[in-house]
């Protein structure tokens, strides 16, 4: 039976988010009470690689929170009500659903090719309602969905939720209870209802123009970056991922900088430093087998660079245990 995070009370405060959410939470500015969010905020892992998270709240009073390493994956979006403004590495996240009457549902589906830094801001008085599905890299795999669509790092496709979707969207936000085996089938079927209607809409479209790539060429630098990310070519060079992928080393180079706007050794370094950073959120392990994990062999020069990607140093992210 997997984990479910959900609040019993209608009131959420402060300590129920950072129980809830995890490490790496945080709330920069002290609120103006206790008491934050009003209404029902859960998230829980389903089957197979899909996480889902359900907001129905009304914000109590003005609030700033952060997260300081979001998963990469691909979200699928869809949002009734509110207009927290949401930032990602410091970009602005398109998704104002308006309030009160005037609310009208967005839906997005964003891809996250590394983790970022997640920050949100609200106005006291004001509803959020919204579910987000996570899609991991495993479970794109394993329903033929992975590259197709365009991967750039915060990239977003919107579309337009059908009635069904909203009507799922709906039964989602009144779970019941979410322990009980019979209503977690039904909760992923309503998430799979969603999906579908959110990949039927988007593969129908053109988006070889996006990346200027050809769907093949497309398709294995994607699967490309699923070998990076499996860390299986930590101590390839070059020469070594070409024979991996069967394709020209140049060329392969240049359709990986094509697609997602950076080298194959920059994306490697990053996804080193995350998994560095996940062992000493998930597993605290030393900032010194951190470094080894993401391939320094200096523990400084390791210090600095997660510095330059997070943020932060390494040891806050072990403090956070």
């Amino acid at each position: 039976m997997f984990a479910v995070k959900k609040t019993p009370l209608p009131v959420i405060d402060a300590d129920y988010l950072f129980r809830r959410i995890g490490e790496g939470f945080a709330i920069p500015y002290k609120p103006a009470r206790s008491e934050l969010l009003d209404g029902v905020f859960f998230q829980t892992g389903l089957r197979g690689g899909l996480g889902l998270q359900c907001t129905d709240i009304v914000h109590l009073c003005n609030l700033n929170t952060a997260y300081a390493l979001m998963p990469a994956g691909t979200k699928v979006i869809v949002k009734l009500e509110g207009n927290a403004r949401v930032r990602l590495d410091g970009q602005l996240l398109d998704l104002d659903a308006g309030d009160g009457d005037a609310a009208q549902p967005v839906a997005t589906v964003l891809t996250l090719a590394r983790p970022v830094r997640f920050t949100r801001s609200s106005i006291a008085g004001t509803r959020e309602r919204m579910v987000v599905i996570t899609l991991s890299p495993t479970w794109m795999d394993e329903a033929g969905l992975a590259g197709r669509l365009p991967g750039r790092h915060l990239g977003q496709l919107a579309w337009s939720p059908s009635q069904r979707t909203l009507a799922a969207v709906e039964q989602l936000l009144r779970p019941g209870d979410a322990e009980d085996p019979l209503v977690r089938l039904a909760m992923e079927g309503h998430c799979l209802d969603i999906i579908g209607d959110a990949f039927a809409q988007l593969l129908s479209k053109e988006f070889s123009q996006d990346h200027g790539l050809a769907p093949t060429h497309y398709r294995r630098i994607c699967r490309l970056r699923r070998l990076l990310d499996s860390g299986a070519a930590d101590r390839l060079d070059m020469h070594g991922i070409a024979q991996q992928m069967g394709c020209n080393a140049t060329t392969l180079q240049q359709h990986f900088r094509q697609a997602f706007a950076c080298t194959i050794f920059d994306y490697l370094r990053q996804r080193r430093l995350e998994r560095a950073a996940a062992a000493l959120q998930r597993d605290g392990v030393s900032v010194a087998r951190a470094a080894e994990i993401a391939g320094y062999t200096s523990q400084a020069n390791f210090s600095t660079a997660f510095r330059r990607h997070f943020g932060q140093p390494p040891k806050y992210f072990r403090s956070r245990l």
